[in-house]
């Protein structure tokens, strides 16, 4: 074979060993990328609920959004079953404890249908139930015990001002206020803290409307702060708000019958 053709077929042997060298690496570096743009999209997914394998999971609610709660519950051993006709609807409650057709007005507890009502704002009381009671006057003679007062108790009110029912209570201009759905019902529940002169009110306003009318039921509590050096001790407070709790157990056994 003459010498030329000896040195072009060198020389393409040269180009094609190049050709094959720059096609393999340039593929793995192409394939190195994608994989780097799999793992980006697979994290930006999980972060968005998505997990790679295709599962989902649930994030946090973004601040300012208001969360939904369900309350619910069936027959509780030790409660007694309340029904009224006249307002359509049950709930039940401790065994030791005596329904009233009215609310009593306790220390910086009134006896309106609802808690902080304005005078426009008027309906019926309905039912009350009171969890714990204690009443010793508002002044310490040496002898009591703590607290001096204490209420826990649930009530239901109703009022044909369905306008005002969600309105938020005077006083409280940025009230906290959550969607709770209790047996299937939505209600809107407005909590409540005022304290001051060793003295406090708390409250769960749980508000809907049915059957053209506003329905409330209230967790309440309502006491006494004050200590001094001669005071036993007679509840403390794990044990009062143990007494507040319950109120919630009452109220989410709350059910229209019709």
């Amino acid at each position: 074979m003459p010498k030329n053709t000896n040195y072009i077929v060198a020389i393409i042997m040269i180009v094609l060993f190049v050709s094959v060298t720059s096609i393999y690496f340039g593929k793995k570096h192409k394939d190195e990328i994608q994989g780097k743009i799999h793992e980006a999209s697979t994290s930006s997914t999980t972060e968005n609920g998505v997990s790679g394998d295709g599962t989902t999971s649930t994030k946090p609610a973004a601040s300012g959004v208001k969360s939904t709660t369900n309350l619910s519950t069936g027959k509780i051993d030790g409660f007694y079953s309340y029904a009224n006709a006249a307002y359509n609807f049950s709930l039940q409650y401790p065994a030791y404890v005596q329904p009233l057709n009215s609310f009593a007005t306790f220390h910086e507890i009134g006896n309106n249908w609802r808690l902080n009502a304005g005078q426009a704002n008027q309906g019926k009381s309905v039912v009350s139930f009171s969890l714990y009671n204690i009443d010793q006057g508002p002044y310490s003679t040496g002898k009591q015990t703590y607290p001096l007062y204490y209420t826990a108790e649930v009530r239901v009110g109703v009022s044909p001002n369905v306008q005002e029912c969600y309105a938020t209570d005077a006083g409280y201009t940025n009230q906290t206020i959550t969607n709770v759905t209790i047996n299937g019902v939505a209600f809107k529940k407005f909590s409540a803290k005022d304290a001051g002169m060793q003295k406090y009110v708390q409250s769960e306003s749980y508000r809907t409307i049915h059957n053209k009318a506003c329905y409330v039921i209230e967790q309440i509590r309502s006491g006494s702060s004050y200590k001094d050096e001669k005071m036993t001790m007679g509840k403390t407070e794990t044990e009062l708000m143990n007494y507040y709790n319950l109120g919630e157990k009452v109220v989410k056994t709350f059910k229209f019958t019709k």
